[in-house]
């Protein structure tokens, strides 16, 4: 009875061809060219700072600025410096959006919701995703 099912096995198997190795090599430059042709976002020129569900302002992203908001919680600390932002300090306790560090392409978005503050990077273009497709 074992013996039958070792044939069975190796006559299922099947042989890996130049043509296999051919298709896997075309598949994986077309995924490359893919995302290098459509997965690239700009850098974003100006942060809009959005609080308490309001615009509170759009700042260039290439000036040195630390602009303090006192919310809900407490005060949130958005550092503005080398062409990027971030949240530099927050009184919510867990403390993401901090941690999430600094962002520079558009789209990109940081929310502190405990204290209702976001910013978000604006470029020539709006940057399409989940969240405003």
């Amino acid at each position: 009875m074992f013996p039958l099912r070792k044939k069975i096995t190796l006559k299922l198997r099947a042989k890996f061809f130049i043509g296999d190795s051919l298709i896997i090599l075309i598949s994986l430059i077309f995924i490359v060219f893919a995302f290098k042709t459509f997965w690239h976002f700009e850098t974003g020129s100006v942060v809009q700072v959005n609080f308490q569900g309001k615009t509170y302002g759009n700042f260039s992203l290439f000036q040195d600025k630390k602009i303090s908001l006192i919310g809900k919680e407490g005060e949130s600390i958005i550092e503005i410096k080398e062409g990027r932002a971030r949240f530099k300090s927050a009184p919510c306790k867990n403390q993401y959006c901090v941690q999430q560090g600094w962002i520079h392409l558009t789209g990109q978005m940081l929310i502190c919701i405990p204290n209702e503050v976001s910013i978000e990077i604006l470029g020539k273009s709006k940057a399409y995703d989940s969240l405003n497709y």
